[in-house]
């Protein structure tokens, strides 16, 4: 539900950033930002600078990523890690990216949420949630070599590939491809890249705001087992 409404919302915004001129001019962020256009800080969340193409692939992997955090993340929170590392992050590109747009910040911070329950393997994330954190991985370094997309992208699919065999063969796979979240935020960082600043604070956002709780399945059984005892 929350991730059709907000991409509902970003859609709209974005076919009228295509259909009037001036409107990404005037939502988008700017040094304004910071000398009384304080709403950009927002609105720059709902357009996008990338044109056509970047505007479909933020908008199909806002509906994947979303979908896959709203199995693992309450409203409430999937809404504060959307918009809080989002707007947060805004602040970041005043610095780094003066100039732009995008809801590309906010996927990454329901990136790094997936990250952690994957890390944790939760046992609520769907079987191709790897595959969507991994190719959302590959479009970010796209946006530090451009050149680099493709290749990034067949590599995590490859990569993906392989991970579900590793699973059907009992193996452990599920830390390390949580790992490449922040792996990927650093190196984005260091290169001044908005992306890093945005998956680097998802990540700490989530461990922030985590509750050790035990995994469903493992509750569910342990209850079963209380149960019997107290027959006993």
């Amino acid at each position: 539900m929350v991730t059709v409404v907000v991409f509902a919302a970003t859609a709209a915004v974005n076919l009228l950033q295509f259909a009037v001129h001036g409107v990404l001019a005037g939502l988008e962020r700017t040094p304004a930002g910071l000398h009384g256009d304080w709403w950009r800080s927002v609105t720059s969340l709902f357009v996008q600078d990338g044109g056509v193409a970047g505007t479909v692939s933020n908008l199909l992997f806002l509906l994947l990523m979303g979908t896959v955090a709203e199995q693992v993340l309450s409203r409430s929170r999937w809404l504060i890690q959307y918009f809080g590392v989002g707007v947060a992050c805004e602040f970041v590109g005043y610095a780094w990216q003066p100039t732009g747009g995008g809801n590309s910040i906010a996927i990454c911070a329901l990136a790094g949420a997936v990250a952690l329950t994957l890390w944790r393997d939760d046992p609520r994330l769907p079987d191709w949630a790897t595959l969507v954190l991994l190719l959302w991985c590959g479009a970010m370094i796209g946006t530090l070599w451009s050149a680099a997309s493709a290749p990034a992208i067949v590599a995590c699919v490859a990569a993906s590939a392989l991970i579900r065999v590793g699973k059907e063969r009992g193996i452990a796979v599920h830390r390390p491809t949580a790992l490449a979240v922040p792996l990927v935020g650093a190196v984005l960082a260091v290169a001044q890249n908005i992306h890093g600043a945005a998956l680097l604070l998802g990540c700490a956002l989530a461990l922030l705001v985590a509750r050790d709780r035990q995994p469903i399945s493992q509750t569910a059984t342990g209850s079963h087992s209380i149960e019997r005892s107290s027959v006993a």
